[in-house]
């Protein structure tokens, strides 16, 4: 896996050579100045804000990147299982006919909320099982 910046002219060549690339950006003219190499090149890496160190993980895919601590590592990957089991569900539902408004009783957060507007949806997803993100 490559996590770069800024996507460059390299990238095509690289995900065709079935290497996954994550970038920020788009930057086709590439990289315009070689700047000095920090003293922790090669113990870490900085990707945007995010100090990325050798016993830290990283997790992608096509809707982005993950850096984690190696301590949290596992924590994470049973997070990210109950999403994914709650996802599967909803698509098995979609084709069981049942629409994701459906499953997710749209009609009555609505209602739920023309009564409460602090009543947020998420608040609505936890109440009704359906969260994902949590």
């Amino acid at each position: 896996m490559i996590l770069e910046t800024f996507a460059d002219l390299s990238t095509p060549l690289l995900a065709d050579a079935c290497v996954p690339v994550f970038s920020y950006r788009s930057y086709p003219p590439g990289p315009v100045r070689l700047d000095e190499r920090e003293p922790e090149a090669l113990a870490s890496a900085r990707f945007g804000p995010h100090l990325v160190r050798a016993d830290d993980v990283v997790f992608g895919d096509d809707d982005g990147v993950l850096f984690v601590a190696a301590g949290r590592a596992e924590e994470v990957l049973a997070t990210a299982r109950r999403i994914w089991q709650t996802e599967r569900e909803q698509a098995r539902g979609i084709r069981a006919g049942a629409t994701l408004r459906q499953q997710t009783a749209f009609d009555d957060y609505l209602a739920r909320r023309a009564a409460d507007p602090s009543y947020s949806f998420r608040r609505h997803l936890r109440r009704i099982g359906g969260a994902i993100e949590e």
